[in-house]
């Protein structure tokens, strides 16, 4: 996959894991800015048409 423009930006597909849970893979650049770490709890939440993933601050 070539990389976007915008650093900010990324296509990518969603994908079925198992029979009723989707994913999508985060580019490797945006989780090592965001220190992000394998297994951190995320919270994933909807306004609109927009989905918002953030940390677990708990």
């Amino acid at each position: 996959m070539s990389r976007p423009d915008n650093s900010q930006t990324a296509k990518r597909k969603l994908n079925l894991v198992g029979k009723k849970t989707f994913a999508i893979s985060l580019p490797i650049d945006l989780v090592r800015q965001l220190s992000l770490k394998k297994g951190e709890s995320l919270v994933v939440r909807r306004i609109g048409e927009k989905i918002i993933i953030e940390r677990d601050k708990h």
